[in-house]
């Protein structure tokens, strides 16, 4: 439930900041606010084209850690 408040709390300050956009005398402001709110989201969209997720799948289906490797191509 906290989850889905933050998440409707930072929609409404997008759309808030994309608003003042649109006004001539607050324009720096809401250039500010969107592109602190869309940071995050860049972030987590950046990070997720670096993940290895060959390695992340051997590690989350091995019984033992210790079989994923490089030498074995991240295989169980």
């Amino acid at each position: 439930m906290f989850t889905f408040l933050l998440f409707l709390g930072w929609l409404f300050l997008l759309i808030y900041g994309v608003v003042l956009l649109r006004a001539s005398k607050h324009r720096k402001f809401g250039k500010t606010l969107t592109t602190l709110l869309l940071a995050p989201v860049a972030l987590i969209v950046s990070l997720g084209f670096y993940m290895d997720l060959e390695k992340f799948d051997c590690y989350s289906n091995a019984p033992d850690q210790s079989q994923c490797t490089l030498e074995n191509n991240w295989k169980y």
